[in-house]
């Protein structure tokens, strides 16, 4: 029955095995933040359409982001997190305000008007 075993080598000149921490600051670190902002860059914008004849208050998380006025098309970059509030602009309006959560699927958002029945009509957002 044979033995069989690895036999030691020595190598007089070869230096002792030693692992060193290395940091990744070179061209690796540059390059994925990069593509994270060109694979996200999109996904942060919001488009917002006004199809009503009323202007807008257009809020994020109850902080105002700015006014939107009947007929026009705002794109805002934002973390689509929380909620997406508008009220009216005019006090004399009976809207008080409309609410609609946000995520990341979340790329396009209209207000309009509709109307329920014969008599009622009611201002709503949704999201595309």
């Amino acid at each position: 029955m044979s033995v069989k075993y690895v036999p030691e080598i020595e190598q007089p000149d070869a230096p002792p095995l030693e692992t060193k921490l290395r940091r990744s600051g070179g061209w690796f670190t540059r390059e994925w933040h990069r593509i994270k902002l060109a694979l996200a860059g999109s996904d942060e914008e919001l488009m917002l359409e006004n199809k009503t004849q009323v202007s807008w208050l257009v809020y994020h998380d109850y902080h105002l982001l700015g006014i939107i006025d009947a007929g026009e098309y705002l794109v805002f970059r934002l973390h689509k997190r929380g909620s997406l509030n508008v009220r009216p602009s005019a006090e004399k309006e009976q809207v008080e305000y409309l609410m609609l959560p946000l995520g990341v699927q979340v790329r396009r958002v209209y207000i309009y008007r509709r109307r329920l029945n014969r008599e009622i009509e009611v201002y709503d957002m949704r999201a595309a």
